[in-house]
Parts: C-alpha cells; sequence; structure tokens
C-alpha cells in the first residue's frame, strides 16, 4: 500500500486519481492522502506530472511506502528565516531574537 499526499491541491489529487484509475491502480482518497493498493513506482508519478504540464511539481519519497507530489520553496518564499549560527527556523521576529541569545553565551 502506498500513500500519496498532494499537497492539499484538490485540483492535482483528482487528475492523478483519474490517471491512476485508467493506468489500472486501485486508488482511494483519505482526507487529504491518496491510498494505492499496489506498489508505484516514482516513474509513473513523474509520468503523470510530465502529462499533465506540470513542470514546477516535484515528487518526494517521504518514507519507503509515501510519496509527496508538490511545488517546492525555499523558506524565505513562506517568510521564514534561520539563525546563520545554529540553523534555527523560524518566523523573522523571532529568529531576530533568537540570535541574540548566542551572543549571551
Amino acid at each position: 500500500m502506498i500513500h500519496i499526499d498532494y499537497a492539499q491541491n484538490n485540483e492535482l489529487g483528482d487528475e492523478l486519481i483519474c490517471f491512476l484509475k485508467e493506468n489500472n491502480y486501485s486508488v482511494t482518497q483519505e482526507d487529504d492522502l491518496l491510498i494505492v493498493n499496489e506498489s508505484i513506482q516514482k516513474s509513473t508519478l513523474e509520468s503523470f506530472l510530465k502529462q499533465t504540464g506540470r513542470i514546477k511539481h516535484k515528487i518526494t519519497l517521504l518514507e519507503s511506502d509515501s510519496y509527496l507530489i508538490a511545488i517546492p520553496v525555499s523558506a524565505e518564499e513562506i517568510g521564514l528565516e534561520t539563525c546563520e549560527f545554529c540553523g534555527y527556523t523560524s518566523q523573522s521576529e523571532l529568529v531576530n531574537v533568537h540570535r541574540k541569545s548566542h551572543y549571551a553565551l
């Protein structure tokens, strides 16, 4: 059994269900996940993205039985900043306060 997270993109999820059923996969939807009863290769999902023109989307293997299909974005693009000393990541204001803790050591 394989789980596919489609990042709450319902249009993509609906199209993926049709694609998988057309390719003889048994698929059900549970919350925001697709459950495929058979084993599925990453290349099959890549074919779906290519066929539907989703060139910005990437497929990430999260676990041996779980994939994520989403458009990758950087932390800065979603308003996050990272401490250059330790890698702590949060909103800009919180990272600025956090940095001060490094100077106190």
